[in-house]
């Protein structure tokens, strides 16, 4: 549960790491990050400067240490009345993490091996998707799945619902809830699917219509719309169309979709539409590709494709551990970069296994054959990279003055397998610990615009 709003501006010392670039990084390691009671970053800086300009020599103050008996001090109170200090010592204070792709239904269903992306669909994932006709399951499998998402220091997660009205309804009745910041929508599905998930097509376009009216732009802009139809395989060029059409006419929205996932994905697409050069053509001649459409996946695609991606200022969401896990194929990440694409990282649950980003970080360099990932780059990806393919960046993605206070508090110590004193070394073998050895037990406390959405 989110924390009470507190109408105190709040100083947290601790260790400031915040993207700059794919290389660069901000780095304080005595730092402090002020955010007011609205939930924005009203300054970030070391604690030596933030203590001259904010509370100055004599100011007696208090420290305030969260869910850590071992660091708290007699003073567990407030002695001043328009600030908090909240002191984390050298835990790391980070951004929150952007997930660019995942699956809400799916969250019952990791780990279930064994099968090609299609075959995968139709044994777990269809049956487990068809429940949600039930709309007390899709909102018991909602909770629990904010709750992962939280837990795994995730502040913005751009998601798939079903084709369930009602269900969706309730999944954003439940982030709402819970102070969740979420890109999310109705998946639409008119061909080529089992029965219990195959929709009329006008009744799929109106659905989410009225729901891109009841939700995109709710709790104060935490809440945003995403036309979703699920792939080109279950979609008739009329859905297409429709979507193209409601992206057009709603500005703001967003489309999130698959691409080239898989060959034998992509060769049923072309049954499909023959007169397409190529499956992200039939996206493109239908009116939704561009600014605020997010491809998943997009591992087979040629030259023309990625310059496509590149000039229209489409995004991708990178998803190496879902593509390790259904041997789909390998991201073609430096020719991407090299392009200019916009993209960040994906945990595409249930595909993928994990929901912790710190995993996808890793994989994202294991699934290259010969190209290293360097951690700065990895983080940055995770952060400010999908803030930015979500064309988000000027609210979230890193820690800086005027931004949200979406951010993580991190201590890497309590994960086996990294030493004890980590957070005690340099800040470049901190991230490497946290990149190639971190998960969600990292996680100490996640705040979405400054509160508090979960906390250990």
């Amino acid at each position: 549960m989110p924390q009470p709003e507190s109408d105190l501006t709040k100083i947290y010392l601790g260790h400031v790491i915040s993207p700059l670039s794919s290389t660069a990084y901000l780095d304080y390691m005595r730092g402090a990050l002020v955010v007011n009671s609205q939930g924005k970053i009203v300054d970030v800086a070391p604690w030596a400067e933030i203590q001259h300009k904010y509370i100055g020599d004599g100011h007696k103050t208090g420290e305030i240490h969260i869910n850590d008996e071992n660091h708290k001090t007699d003073d567990n109170h407030i002695n001043d009345s328009s600030f908090q200090i909240v002191d984390l010592g050298q835990r790391l204070i980070l951004p929150g993490l952007v997930d660019l792709h995942l699956h809400l239904p799916q969250v019952s269903q990791t780990g279930r091996s064994g099968e090609h992306l299609l075959a995968w669909l139709n044994k777990y994932i269809f049956p487990a998707e068809a429940r949600f006709s039930d709309t007390n399951h899709a909102r018991k499998i909602a909770t629990w799945f904010f709750d992962e998402l939280a837990a795994n220091g995730t502040t913005l997660a751009v998601v798939f619902t079903t084709i369930h009205k009602d269900a969706t309804d309730a999944a954003f009745e439940v982030a709402l809830q819970k102070g969740s910041r979420v890109i999310m929508g109705k998946v639409m599905m008119d061909a080529n699917s089992p029965e219990a998930l195959t929709e009329d097509t006008e009744t799929s376009l109106r659905e989410s219509e009225e729901l891109a009216n009841k939700w995109h732009g709710q709790g104060d802009g935490l809440l945003l719309y995403a036309f979703t139809p699920r792939f080109g395989v279950t979609s008739t060029a009329d859905l297409l169309a429709g979507v193209g059409r409601l992206f057009a006419k709603h500005p703001g929205t967003y489309v999130h979709t698959h691409l080239s996932e898989a060959k034998e994905e992509i060769q049923f697409v072309s049954t499909q539409f023959p007169k397409a050069r190529s499956y992200l053509d039939v996206y493109k001649s239908f009116g939704i590709i561009g600014k605020r459409t997010v491809f998943a996946h997009a591992i087979h695609l040629d030259d023309q494709d990625i310059k496509t991606v590149a000039d229209s200022h489409s995004s991708l969401a990178h998803c190496p551990s879902s593509n390790f896990f259904l041997k789909s194929g390998v991201f073609l990440y430096a020719k991407i970069c090299a392009a200019g694409c916009l993209f960040g990282l994906g945990s595409d649950v249930a595909a993928g296994p994990s929901m912790s980003l710190f995993n996808v970080m890793k994989d994202a360099n294991y699934m290259q054959p010969d190209f290293w990932i360097e951690p700065p780059e990895l983080l940055y990806r995770a952060t400010l990279g999908g803030a930015k393919a979500a064309h988000l960046d000027h609210l979230i993605g890193s820690l800086a003055v005027g931004k949200e206070a979406d951010f993580i508090v991190v201590d890497a110590s309590r994960k086996s397998g990294i030493v004890d004193n980590i957070l005690s070394q340099p800040t470049d073998e901190i991230l490497s610990s946290l990149v190639f050895l971190g998960d969600d037990r990292l996680i100490e406390a996640t705040y979405v615009r400054g509160r508090c959405i979960f906390h250990i």
